[in-house]
């Protein structure tokens, strides 16, 4: 195998240098808000959030009896409901955090690895949420997710990274999960993110404009899977060069143009 099957290795990625995969999600995610705020009536929105929302309750009850709604959205809501959001704010939010860590574990996955990964956080998140709340009829909305996967994963090679940008973390070998839990600026992360969302659980975390709750259990399911799974989205990588090997080699690419 040559070193043409592997992605460069860039020792200082720019800080600011977003993958495309990431801005596209952004997009479709604007877009979606967009659509719902600037072009669809009160009842074509409503129609929206019925079909596309996951509703943990619709997989016991009759929805389509009660409310009208195709009894296929219980296949595709899983995934759907991560593109709708409750207000511009919940949106910025997540768009927030999905720059922060969607950068780096985009970089180290691939487009192709990250979007499945992204996929099954968004299905995770939301069978975290129907193993909680099995009965509860209320919409699920928002790419949460998604991004708590984002941030499990990066906590595996980004956060504990001392010293260096988040996203030039991309090129850093894989802890192991015993190494992450070891490291103390991932676990004050992990802390901090568990904590957060078991305020909210209690009641005293708030709520999101609008007055929907947040689905903190979609959170911490999404978190784990990307903290446990990410090894599994790896592909085959050479380890980072030594500040010395990457002088040279970049000496040997100087020559070669």
């Amino acid at each position: 195998m040559s070193n043409d099957d592997f992605p460069p290795v860039r020792v200082n990625p720019p800080a600011f240098n977003v993958p495309g995969v990431v801005l596209a999600a952004i997009l479709a995610f604007t877009l979606v808000q967009a659509l719902r705020s600037f072009v669809l009536t009160p009842d074509s929105d409503d129609w929206l959030i019925t079909e596309f929302s996951f509703v943990a309750a619709c997989y016991s009850e009759n929805c389509a009896e009660f409310f009208g709604r195709d009894p296929g959205a219980q296949f595709w809501s899983p995934l759907s409901y991560a593109f709708l959001h409750g207000d511009w704010m919940h949106l910025g939010l997540n768009v927030i955090w999905m720059l922060a860590f969607g950068t780096p574990v985009a970089r180290r996955l691939g487009n192709a690895r990250v979007i499945a990964f992204s996929a099954v956080g968004a299905m995770i998140g939301a069978l975290a949420f129907y193993v909680s709340s099995p009965d509860l009829m209320v919409p699920v909305i928002g790419a949460s997710g998604i991004v708590s996967a984002l941030m499990g994963g990066a906590c595996r090679f980004a956060l504990g990274s001392v010293g260096r940008p988040l996203p030039a973390g991309a090129d850093l070998p894989l802890l192991s999960i015993r190494q992450a839990l070891s490291d103390r600026t991932v676990i004050f992360f992990i802390v901090i993110f568990f904590a957060t969302n078991l305020l909210t659980a209690s009641g005293l975390g708030g709520f999101l404009d609008g007055g929907a709750s947040v689905a903190w259990q979609a959170h911490l399911g999404g978190f784990v899977f990307g903290f446990l799974g990410l090894a599994l989205f790896e592909p085959h990588r050479r380890q980072p060069l030594a500040p010395r090997e990457a002088m040279e080699e970049d000496d040997l690419r100087s020559a070669a143009d």
